[in-house]
């Protein structure tokens, strides 16, 4: 595992190992997201994603095939005869996603290849719902994790798996490609391991405990 310390990342904001952005960059949340009901994002043409709150409005508006919910603190859903696929597990590092990557994105794949909408949702919005759709992107779209997460976060900026299901991304991809493009290192400004990817978050917390030192508690 590399370890980032608070000089390398100092070092390395606008150098030549600045991650490289999409050109889809130029576009903005919003246009990417045109057309979809409110608090509902496009993953791809298709597929959507959002919170519980969202959810009413979106079954409504988007009339899928396939809603996949991967929250089940949720209560029942009404009786709206819209097929659901449960994904029953809570959002913490040590629950298991691994059997339900593989199955829910060939879930979705068969339902959009039937020309119809696929809706995936849990709680919020941010980390159930988000690591399904990234294994789907990984596997039938063949993006790497990397891309995957960056193309996501365009459309969704508030996407942030866990870190026990980034690992798990990880291990995905690693099986499906052979390698992985996606690593967790230590980031000093938390204390923490992170994926790389969430690295640009804490620039400023890492900036400031260089320049003045931890914030201690009064």
């Amino acid at each position: 595992m590399k370890v980032l310390t608070a000089e390398d990342k100092v070092a390395c904001v606008g150098n030549e190992n600045e991650p490289r952005v999409n050109v889809e960059t130029k576009l903005t949340k919003e246009e990417l997201n045109r057309g979809c009901p409110l608090g509902v994002s496009r993953v791809i043409d298709s597929v959507y994603i959002c919170g519980a709150h969202s959810l009413p409005g979106a079954v409504r508006d988007l009339r899928p095939g396939l809603v996949v919910n991967a929250a089940p603190e949720l209560p029942p859903p009404p009786e709206d005869y819209v097929p659901r696929h449960y994904v029953p597990l809570l959002d913490t590092p040590s629950s298991d996603m691994h059997p339900y990557m593989e199955r829910v994105a060939d879930l979705i794949n068969d339902v959009v290849s039937n020309g119809e909408v696929v809706l995936v949702h849990c709680v919020a919005g941010i980390s159930r719902s988000v690591t399904l759709c990234l294994a789907y992107l990984i596997k039938w779209h063949k993006m790497t994790l990397c891309d995957a997460y960056r193309h996501m976060k365009l459309r969704r900026p508030q996407v942030r798996p866990n870190t026990g299901f980034f690992k798990q991304l990880i291990k995905y991809e690693e099986r499906l490609f052979g390698e992985a493009s996606v690593k967790m290192i230590y980031c000093e400004a938390i204390d923490k391991e992170i994926p790389d990817v969430y690295e640009p978050d804490y620039r400023a917390m890492t900036w400031f405990r260089q320049r003045y030192g931890p914030i201690e508690n009064s």
